[in-house]
């Protein structure tokens, strides 16, 4: 049993660690899930117990109604680990606004960004 507790412990404690290095993140955004996002993030810093991981973010308009603007835009996304349960604040730079994101990181939960100029969007991200 103490084994069992043991290892169980170990595990929670290493658990952000593994998050640790680099991390592929898939999602998808919009009132119809119309764009699909991508991003490979590597570890930005790791201050207070904290990790946070960056890099590049590309998103897709993916749906079959047409739109205004681009069909791919590039920015930047950035992931602060709240706790070891996946809970995330996510920031998204692209198209000209930020966004930012608290939920989890899973691709059974869809939750909501709030981005500059009033703007609310449902968002899922989760890894692959």
């Amino acid at each position: 049993m103490r084994l069992l507790c043991w290892t169980v412990a170990v595990a929670a404690l290493a658990a952000p660690s593994a998050f640790a290095q680099s991390l592929h993140i898939e999602g998808v955004t919009g009132y119809l899930s119309e764009y699909a996002l991508s991003a490979d993030l590597s570890r930005e810093s790791a201050e207070g117990g904290t990790e946070e991981l960056s890099g590049p973010l590309d998103v897709k308009h993916v749906g079959l109604c047409s739109h205004s603007g681009p069909d791919e835009t590039f920015g930047q996304l950035k992931i602060r680990f709240r706790d070891l349960s996946h809970r995330i604040e996510a920031t998204l730079n692209y198209d000209g606004r930020e966004c930012v994101y608290y939920g989890l990181l899973s691709k059974s939960a869809v939750g909501v960004m709030t981005c500059t100029n009033n703007l609310t969007l449902p968002i899922g991200l989760w890894t692959k």
